[in-house]
């Protein structure tokens, strides 16, 4: 209780300081802003006097001009219109008075020019002999019109008496399109006021006397200015100050109260809890003189535990490049070296698989073994090729370490990797050029650019990887070396050649021979090579190799290498890309694919149509659908997989797809009670993780088994692969059922189906469309079908798009 007391003493000690503090500031600005008025105020009356004092001056001046003519004097007793006319008349407008007035001797008024406005004709009377030279006084009539007049004797030159022969008067009444003018001049407001006794013209400053004939007072100008901008100043200080030292006091208070509650209350309980334990610390703890002197030791020692955990983590994160991931796979923490390194943004990464990453040089068997060692909680180490967003390569020295819970079981991996792409790049440069002594792809790109006529074609060797495999290392090395001197001795000088990376080199030429000459000397070229092979050590090697050739300025590189694709896809030895602007559009339509994909992937608008495999007969248990992926674009239109999947490889994110099919086809059938069938490609069962994650769903749901069928693609060749014939077995004892897609839409392999154990087969939508009308389509179907039979293989058929189809198959 001793610190409650103590902590609630020094904030209201602190919360009156502070008060009086804000006080003393706020009289202070007050005092300043209230001596700046006044200030400014004197200021603006001094300008007002000044104003007011000019607007009579001019007319003053002519007054004293005019009562010293002697035509004036002469108009006084000749009453000559004429004259008046000429000369006085236009003084209303020169001046900008109301009135010009003469009175005689006897003061009697003897002319008199004015215009419209009303005004008071002045009683001279009571003007006497005394009376100064000139007068300048005021009068307020009924009405509180204020009237100025200006008065000047006229004397007779030649005279000897001193009395006047006439008066000149000239008029100006103050209405309110004066007081506006004055108003603009001075920025001021200008009120009458009736005769005020001297206490009050004490209490109010800034008058003006208006002084009669007989120098009574009729009135006072009174002066009234404001400083708008000081005003708001000040009016906007108070309301602030009021309003701050409101929520100063309403914050101190519920500080206050908050802090009794989550602070003095638990801390008062913690240190009773505390007092009641017999551990040996406690009497060390107890001679503390407050709650939190009891505690202090387990609080330091606390905190220099997550001090010493945090520098270590701020050490490594400084250093190193860090990811977390769930025992899935699933990215769930990236530092900042890792979204530097990789390309892609947190946002990207987060909840993704890691295998974003992935470089696909990169063996399944690889990350199987990797895999195998995480799972069983020992620490991974070893050196991982990655991919990133941009496409480029880079190396990673990895230790990924699994976090075991208390029960042994893994939570989480901590991957620590540093980059060292700059050590495998030096390496690899060094190598190749003591080996093939040939310039590299940058020297390739600077030689295009330099060309007016470009002509490009990039070579590769069919199977490079096998003869590494084969035969090791150094002897890929020396392939690539002997390859290099045959081109060499092939080519002329006009050639120039590249090493580009791996297996691939580059033949360049300019302007100095044709395209036609370019693509004959290396379709000789490459003739040659594929026919006479190497020599090496005395022993003859076969080689194949392949070549894609472009030319033009524009993506001229793009295109060979789309050509060398081709060659490869189509078992070509040369293909030539010669469609520049098809190669522009096709550039620009794989751009805003790549968008609308990264798009779909960011914000989850991928979906699932569920295909109803529908039997000849109604014997089946429960239906059956094929599972197929549909992309939502932003407009919500629906696109087929064919647009998206190919481009999907090739970002690197194809695995997620099938990730995403696998999950919902699994969700579809628990809740729709159904059996479901899955299109799954050779990539995704070499894939460890796609593998993994269909492998022990399977496990986890086994009343799912005989309702999931895997459906594999002929054309890829998998009967030859024992990871996936292993993945197979696997799948097909977890209760799996297989089915060929696709088949008789290529070379159809009969062993193939004995091999696999298949329990299905789907025929091709090419043969089935057309048996209603194509003889060969209906023998070929029903070969199919007699051989499926007599293996006891169910039939699927595709494409039965109308009646006679229909009849057909059921035949």
């Amino acid at each position: 209780m001793k610190l409650t007391k103590t902590y609630t003493l020094y904030t209201f000690l602190i919360l009156v300081l502070t008060v009086l503090l804000m006080m003393g500031v706020w009289f202070g600005i007050k005092t300043d802003e209230h001596r700046n008025i006044l200030k400014e105020q004197w200021s603006a009356f001094e300008r007002y006097q000044s104003v007011l004092e000019l607007e009579s001056r001019l007319i003053r001046k002519t007054v004293y001009d005019y009562a010293a003519l002697d035509a004036l004097q002469a108009f006084i007793v000749s009453n000559d219109t004429a004259w008046g006319r000429s000369h006085l008349e236009p003084l209303l407008k020169r001046l900008d008075v109301d009135a010009i007035l003469l009175f005689n001797a006897r003061k009697e008024l003897i002319y008199r020019f004015d215009t419209s406005a009303a005004y008071t004709i002045p009683d001279l009377h009571r003007f006497s002999a005394q009376t100064p030279a000139f007068k300048e006084f005021f009068s307020l009539d009924a009405q509180t019109r204020l009237n100025q007049y200006f008065l000047a004797p006229l004397y007779a030159h030649n005279a000897s008496e001193e009395h006047p022969i006439g008066f000149f008067v000239i008029v100006r009444q103050w209405d309110q399109a004066f007081f506006h003018e004055i108003a603009k001049l001075t920025r001021a407001q200008t009120a009458i006021i009736p005769p005020l006794s001297d206490k009050e013209q004490l209490e109010m400053p800034f008058l003006l006397p208006l002084k009669a004939l007989d120098d009574t007072t009729v009135g006072f100008l009174r002066f009234e200015y404001l400083p708008s901008a000081l005003m708001f100043m000040t009016e906007l200080q108070t309301v602030l100050f009021t309003a701050g030292s409101v929520i100063l006091l309403v914050a101190f208070f519920l500080f206050f109260l908050l802090t009794r509650k989550t602070f003095f209350i638990p801390i008062r309980y913690l240190s009773k809890a505390l007092k009641t334990k017999r551990y040996m610390y406690i009497a060390a703890l107890s001679k503390q003189k407050h709650e939190l002197g009891e505690i202090a030791r387990l609080i330091v020692e606390h905190d220099q535990q997550s001090l010493q955990l945090n520098r270590y983590t701020e050490a490594v994160d400084e250093i190193a490049i860090v990811s977390k991931t769930t025992p899935k796979g699933i990215i769930t923490y990236v530092n900042d070296a890792f979204v530097n390194i990789s390309g892609y943004t947190k946002e990207e990464l987060i909840g993704k698989p890691h295998n974003i990453v992935r470089h696909p040089d990169n063996p399944p068997q690889f990350f199987y073994d990797m895999w195998q060692t995480l799972k069983h909680g020992r620490t991974w180490k070893g050196i991982l090729k990655n991919l990133r967003k941009n496409g480029q390569t880079y190396y990673v020295k990895s230790a990924i370490i699994p976090m075991l819970s208390a029960k042994g079981e893994v939570e989480e991996f901590i991957a620590i990797r540093y980059d060292i792409t700059d050590l495998f790049e030096q390496m690899e440069h060094l190598k190749k050029e003591n080996v093939l002594d040939l310039p590299g792809r940058k020297m390739l790109f600077e030689s295009v650019e330099q060309c007016l006529d470009p002509h490009l074609a990039i070579l590769n060797i069919c199977g490079f990887r096998d003869i590494n495999t084969l035969h090791g290392q150094a002897f890929g090395d020396s392939v690539l070396q002997h390859l290099c001197f045959k081109i060499k001795t092939a080519l002329t000088q006009c050639f120039q050649l590249f090493y580009l990376q791996g297996d691939e080199f580059a033949l360049l030429c300019c302007e100095t021979l044709s395209y036609d000459d370019f693509l004959q000397k290396c379709d000789t070229l490459l003739t040659r090579l594929n026919d006479e092979g190497l020599i090496i050590a005395g022993k003859h090697y076969a080689i194949t190799l392949r070549m894609g050739i472009a030319n033009g300025n524009d993506y001229t590189y793009n295109r060979a290498e789309i050509a060398l694709e081709e060659a490869r896809k189509s078992h070509k030895a040369l293909v030539v890309y010669d469609d520049n602007e098809g190669f522009s559009k096709k550039l620009q339509g794989d751009i805003a694919w790549n968008e609308t994909l990264r798009d779909a992937l960011v914000h989850n608008r991928f979906t699932v149509f569920l295909q109803e495999i529908v039997p000849l007969n109604d014997t089946a248990e429960r239906k059956k659908y094929e599972v197929l992926i549909r992309l939502i674009d932003r407009n919500g239109t629906i696109i087929a997989p064919f647009h998206f999947l190919d481009l999907a490889k090739r970002m690197h994110v194809y695995h997620q797809l099938t990730r995403f099919v696998i999950q919902e086809a699994i969700q579809a059938a628990l809740e729709l009670h159904c059996d479901v069938s899955i299109n799954l490609a050779k990539e995704d069962i070499l894939n460890v993780e796609i593998a993994s994650f269909l492998l022990s769903t399977l496990h986890h749901y086994p009343m799912l088994k005989k309702r999931i069928t895997i459906e594999l693609l002929e054309s890829e060749g998998i009967e030859n692969s024992p990871e996936v014939k292993a993945f197979l077995q696997t799948a097909r004892a977890e209760g799996c059922l297989l089915a060929i897609d696709d088949f008789g839409s290529g070379y159809s392999n009969f062993e193939y189906l004995l091999q696999l154990q298949v329990d299905f087969i789907k025929i091709d939508g090419s043969l089935i469309k057309n048996i209603d009308t194509d003889s060969n389509a209906y023998e070929t179907v029903k070969a199919i079908v007699t051989f499926a039979k007599s293996l006891g293989i169910q039939v699927v058929a595709e494409f039965v798009h109308k009646h006679e189809v229909l009849t057909r198959v059921k035949e």
